[in-house]
Formats: C-alpha cells, sequence, structure tokens
C-alpha cells in the first residue's frame, strides 16, 4: 500500500474546485501555495505535519513551495524535490479530464512509481468531504479513525490550521451562516477561494497568536463535524465504511488492524507487519483528565451531541 498523506488538505479551498481540469492547471493546483498557506508559513506558524524543510538552502520557499511537498511527499520519499521533478513533466501534458480521473492518475502514478498496488490517501478532516471523494472516486472505501472528542478538541486548540478553521467557522455561525455546509466548507465551497485571496494579505501573526480560545468552541467545531460526517458515511453502501476507534486501537492493535487488512483486501495479510505495529501504540492518560472539574464540564457538553453519536462515555474519569 502507498500511503498519500494530507494531500486533499495541503490544497485547502481549491481542493475541489472544478469538475474538470487540465494538466497545466493540475500542476499549478498541486505547485502553487494558496493565500492561507503563504500568511501560515511566511509567519512561521507551522504545523508537526509539515516536514519541508523551509530556510536558508532550500529550494523553495513559503512563497512558491508547492503544496504537496509539505507532507505528501516528503512521507514517501527522502528526496520530495527529485519526486517533484519527476511529476511535474508529466502532470503538464495531460489533457482536460474530470477532475477525480486527474487525482486518480496522480495516485496511480505515485504508486507505480513506489511499486504498491494501491493507493490510500488520508488527511484530517476530510469526513466533512465524503459526499465529494465518494463522488470523484465512487469504487473508494473509507476508514473513519475517530477518538474521544474532548481529547480531539484540546489536540485541535494547539493546531494552527484547526484554529483558522475554528475562527472560520464561530465568524459565520455568529453572521448566521451554517459553516458546516458544503457550500461553506474549505475545499467544497466556491466563495472560500476568493476571500482567502481577500484576507490573508493582511494576516497577522501577532493578532493570531494572541486571539483567545475557549475549549468549548473547538468541542463545537468536532461535534458539528462528527454529526455531519457520520451522517455521511452513512448513506454510503453497505460495505464500504471501516471505523476504528483511536483508543481500542491503542489497546488491541494486532486485533483492529487485522481487521483494516482484511477490509483493505486479503492479498495484504502480513504477520510480520502485525508483530511489528503491536509493539508501536501506548496508552497514556488521556488529556482531557488534565482539566479542572470546570473546564472539563464545559468542554464535555460542547462535545456531547458528538460523543453520543460516537458511543463514548462523556463523564471525567477519576485518576
Amino acid at each position: 500500500m502507498l500511503s498519500v498523506s494530507e494531500f486533499f488538505s495541503s490544497l485547502a479551498d481549491r481542493a475541489f474546485r472544478g469538475r474538470t481540469i487540465g494538466g497545466r492547471g493540475l500542476a499549478r493546483r498541486l505547485g502553487t501555495p494558496g493565500p492561507a498557506s503563504k500568511a501560515m508559513l511566511r509567519n512561521g506558524l507551522l504545523v508537526d505535519e509539515y516536514l519541508y524543510p523551509l530556510g536558508d538552502g532550500s529550494r523553495f520557499g513559503p512563497g512558491d513551495v508547492p503544496p504537496i511537498m509539505g507532507a505528501a511527499l516528503p512521507h514517501l520519499t527522502d528526496d520530495p524535490e527529485e519526486l517533484w521533478d519527476e511529476l511535474l513533466p508529466v502532470l503538464k501534458t495531460r489533457g482536460r479530464a474530470p477532475l477525480g480521473t486527474q487525482y486518480r492518475f496522480v495516485f496511480d502514478w505515485l504508486a507505480a512509481r513506489f511499486e504498491r498496488d494501491i493507493w490510500i490517501e488520508r488527511s484530517g478532516a476530510s469526513i466533512m468531504v465524503v459526499p465529494t471523494l465518494a463522488r470523484l472516486f465512487p469504487d473508494a472505501r473509507f476508514v473513519h479513525i475517530f477518538r474521544d472528542g474532548r481529547d480531539t478538541a484540546m489536540s485541535m486548540r494547539g493546531h494552527h490550521l484547526f484554529r483558522l478553521l475554528a475562527i472560520a467557522a464561530d465568524t459565520a455561525r455568529r453572521i448566521g451562516m451554517d459553516p458546516f455546509r458544503p457550500a461553506n466548507w474549505p475545499g467544497t465551497s466556491p466563495w472560500r477561494s476568493v476571500f482567502a485571496r481577500i484576507v490573508f494579505p493582511f494576516f497577522s501573526r501577532e493578532r493570531f497568536l494572541a486571539r483567545e480560545m475557549d475549549l468549548p468552541l473547538f468541542g463545537w467545531l468536532w461535534s458539528n463535524m462528527i454529526e455531519r460526517g457520520t451522517g455521511y458515511l452513512d448513506a454510503l453502501p453497505e460495505g464500504r465504511v471501516l471505523s476504528l476507534r483511536f483508543e481500542t486501537v491503542l489497546r488491541s492493535p494486532r486485533e483492529k488492524m487485522r481487521h483494516f487488512i482484511d477490509f483493505a483486501g486479503p492479498g495484504f495479510s502480513d504477520s510480520s507487519w502485525l508483530d511489528r505495529i503491536a509493539k508501536i501504540p501506548r496508552m497514556g492518560l488521556p488529556r482531557r483528565t488534565r482539566l479542572s472539574p470546570d473546564e472539563h464540564a464545559r468542554l464535555a457538553q460542547a462535545c456531547a451531541p458528538g460523543q453520543r453519536i460516537l458511543g463514548y462515555d462523556n463523564r471525567v474519569e477519576k485518576c
């Protein structure tokens, strides 16, 4: 299997624009950073997933680094620039084709390049674009990996991109818009890319970092994403979705990852791989146990709808 990490999330507001696209347009989309990415990189607001070494001696800078250079290509090779140089001319020779066909070509090309049989694209928060993905890739199957919303909300608050997402969603809510509608969500919105070109040239690192953002806001964001996203997954035909609870994977990695292999296909069964990954996870104390009782109560209330959908006990544990 070839793991293509954060491909769609790196394209942000432009990920699913247009029904068709030409080869040169596809090359520009994969190779040109968007306004939000430029602003964040220019201000040194990197996230842990970002692997390209910006700085002195780097070929690319914040203003021209290809979006897929951030995570997707560095996950596949120690020389992502060379891989990009191989892929770019191939993209430019392609004619106009449906968007899904073009993306599938990229993934298939990468799989062939690394001698893999299938590819898996993994992007955080992609649960919100399941209908679009199902339309673009009608034979695709979906793996939904989730964890306790309270811990997820705490991680979101420390993640620059989720902080941006929370600010945008909260602003939309305050002016009477539904931020979780596909028409208003990053990647599937027809207007957000235009808005980004207007707003992000004036982005201020100082204002962004100084902004107070309470945990319940992220609990609300997570819960709404779960409510909408699981509805999308439930609408897919039976057999197209595998759900994995993160905490259960950590407790029983061999059993749960065997389920994953069976879902991917019987030809991928590999006991030695299961032996290796079974040694990796370590269960620690949940992050939510660090909260005061009042903080936990407010966060739990915000997360409650999503917690009920996923079957979590929303009470605080005594440690």
